[in-house]
């Protein structure tokens, strides 16, 4: 390879390595535990786990109660089994029965207790390993996050390959001369590289099989225009369990057993056992049962087997033998087994954990080598500041994630039952948590600390976890050994593993580790701040020239607020033409939500500008330039979602347009006056 080529891909590996490395080490890291989602759910709630073999569910009785709270007739109902609990979850959509009463044209999601037939509502059921399992593709950012995960999958194909061009002739000899007592910057680069190559088919599995997941609207589009545009009929094609007929009328006849045609299904192939069943309009009488399982895995990798059923002739409409493979359906399973460890029990899933941490440190002493080779002394102040202030964000984010994640299982144990919207309790908890995290750490700029407390803190909260189980649950380790509870049990020990490994790595950190850092050899005088501004060359003075600082500033508040305010009358220009503002549960009052974000909104950035012209102290320049953050990320997303469903109110894109670069404004001049006065 020419040196030319070799600088290209060098260059195009750690350019999108870099850009990609706190959003992939947080992908790795959640997915990490979401691959134990459901033994997470049953740690967090304590009790002993009952599983009934899905042949001798009573369907009948559970449908029977569904019926008698929602209405059923007209609906389309997808069911999905828990593999290894009671749980059953139910998607019912609207019914299509123009009769049905206002109950049943409303469209539902949640759980039901096999036994019991009670149900939780999607925010009741919701647990910590949901939580870590919706971070792993960004789901906490509606519309947006899941292509923000796909993107950051596809780049991290494109650094794989990059970086298996550049590395591929010293893969073998840093691999055997890997040696930890070298010099810093040398041991990151040989594990970087040696560790890398270890869970490269891993890492490639994920990176491709992440990529169609969250980008399947772009991989569907060349299949679009097969179809000619055809979209129902390529959905069909692709999920045929999930094809909608037409509603045509309510049958007069019994509906027939819904349990016989789930025994008729399971006893069809042998070692073939039900994971999901669709009916289709239910009530109506071209009612449809779709009953989905699949062989057991020593039969075969990939065994999908489905039977349609026309209700009340019984007579079989579509069938899928397992043994025959469909390209369209079964590469969809390949693909999802792959990606989530589906196979191979637990002791795959381990396999799939450790390769995910240790993804998670190559990523890491990626930024690492990154960061130490932009530290020299030829380069100006302006550019070391800007890589240590880079690397003390990367690692602050990518560290806290540990003791934040330990700490989560702790206030979900403990508060487990006080609160009813858990889904909204767990998203203040992490989130609140994990920013005071990344702000410590970053203001503290210091990575062997970060490090180093991350670590004390990961093995202090990770030896709690069954501690805490113990005493809130009465779970304690051999309870659970000798109640064979195994999914609770293996949770306990999994925090063991990791808080031992967590405080071993922080006993074997030493000191002296860090003063072999390039920052520990050309430090960076923080507390000489003339010097700094001298270097950094800010020219302070052209504000002189223009709006005082603090009033501008004051002002881009009072903008923003107004824009605000703004976009509301803009968001009702439809009601002026006859559209209905009447929002479902309306009592005449205004809910607490809608204060809430008016105060969130309007009412801090009000409160900015004036507490600007009067206050100049250190924390207040802090917090306003925090939120000014938050607030633009929120006006960005505002927008982008505006663009997507309601690209025709152009006068509502304009001002949120204005917003987010009244936003830009705002962040430069608070950060500028942050620095003046640090």
């Amino acid at each position: 390879m020419s040196k030319r080529n070799y600088n290209v891909f060098f260059n195009t590996h750690t350019v999108s390595g870099i850009v990609i490395s706190v959003a992939l080490y947080i992908i790795f890291f959640a997915g990490a535990f979401a691959l134990f989602k459901q033994e997470i759910q049953f740690w967090e709630e304590g009790k002993s786990i009952s599983h009934t073999e899905r042949k001798d569910i009573n369907y009948d009785n559970i449908l029977s109660s569904l019926d008698e709270k929602h209405e059923l007739t007209g609906r389309d109902l997808r069911i999905t089994f828990e593999e290894k609990s009671d749980h059953i979850f139910i998607n019912m959509t609207a019914s299509k029965d123009t009769l049905a009463t206002e109950k049943g044209k409303t469209a539902n999601y949640f759980y039901a207790d096999i036994k019991s037939t009670k149900t939780k509502s999607y925010i009741e059921q919701y647990s910590l390993g949901e939580f870590l399992f919706r971070l792993h593709f960004f789901q906490q950012f509606p519309v947006i996050g899941v292509y923000l995960a796909g993107l950051v999958s596809f780049f991290f194909l494109f650094a794989i390959v990059t970086g298996v061009i550049v590395h591929w002739k010293k893969i073998i000899p840093k691999f055997y001369t890997f040696n930890p007592k070298t010099i810093l910057q040398k041991v990151w680069t040989n594990a970087h590289t040696a560790l890398g190559i270890i869970g490269l088919p891993f890492q490639f599995i994920f990176a491709v099989t992440g990529a169609y997941f969250a980008l399947s609207v772009l991989v569907l589009l060349p299949a679009n225009f097969l179809y000619n545009g055809n979209q129902t009929k390529l959905l069909e094609n692709l999920r045929p369990a999930r094809k909608s007929y037409e509603w045509v009328a309510t049958s007069n006849e019994k509906i027939p057993s819904f349990n016989s045609f789930v025994k008729k299904t399971q006893n069809e192939w042998d070692n073939f056992h039900v994971t999901k069943a669709n009916i289709k309009n239910y009530g109506g009488v071209n009612m449809k049962y779709v009953i989905t399982g699949e062989l057991e895995d020593h039969k075969r990798f990939v065994g999908l087997g489905r039977i349609a059923y026309d209700v009340y002739s019984n007579k079989v409409a579509v069938i899928k033998d397992p043994y025959t493979l469909n390209y369209n359906e079964d590469t969809q399973r390949l693909l999802t087994r792959l990606h989530f460890g589906d196979y191979g029990g637990t002791f795959m899933k381990i396999i799939y954990l450790i390769l995910s941490l240790i993804t998670c440190f190559v990523i890491i002493t990626g930024v690492l080598i990154w960061i130490e080779s932009r530290n020299k002394k030829s380069m100006t102040l302006r550019q070391r500041l800007y890589t240590a202030k880079v690397g003390h964000i990367y690692l602050s984010i990518c560290l806290s994630m540990l003791p934040v994640t330990a700490l989560a299982f702790l206030f979900v144990k403990f508060a487990n039952g006080y609160f009813i919207d858990k889904q909204t309790s767990i998203y203040y908890f992490y989130f609140i948590t994990w920013l005071l995290f990344i702000l410590y750490f970053r203001f503290k700029r210091d990575n062997y600390y970060t490090n180093k407390a991350s670590l004390l803190l990961g093995a202090i909260f990770g030896f709690l976890i069954p501690v805490s189980n113990g005493v809130v649950s009465g779970n304690w380790i051999w309870t659970t050994y000798f109640n064979q509870q195994y999914e609770i049990l293996f949770i306990d020990l999994l925090w063991i593993g990791i808080a031992s490994f967590s405080l071993l790595f922080y006993i074997k950190t030493k000191p002296t580790i860090k003063n072999q850092s390039a920052f520990s050899k050309a430090p960076i005088d923080y507390k000489n701040l003339t010097a700094l501004k001298e270097n950094l060359n800010n020219n302070i003075s052209l504000i002189k020239n223009t709006i005082p600082m603090r009033t501008k500033i004051s002002l881009l508040w009072i903008f923003i607020a107004i824009g605000f305010i703004f976009h509301h009358i803009y968001g009702l220009a439809t009601v002026f033409f006859n559209e209905s503002v009447l929002i479902e549960g309306s009592t005449g009052e205004t809910p607490f939500w809608a204060h809430q974000w008016r105060i969130l909104m309007e009412g801090l950035a009000l409160t900015f500008g004036l507490l600007t012209l009067e206050v100049s102290k250190k924390w207040f320049i802090l917090t306003s330039f925090v939120w000014a953050i938050i607030l633009g990320l929120f006006n960005v997303y505002h927008i982008i979602t505006a663009v997507i469903y309601e690209a025709s109110n152009i006068s509502e894109i304009l001002i949120l347009l204005l917003l987010v670069i009244a936003n830009v404004f705002l962040i430069k001049n608070i950060n500028i006056w942050r620095k003046e006065t640090a």
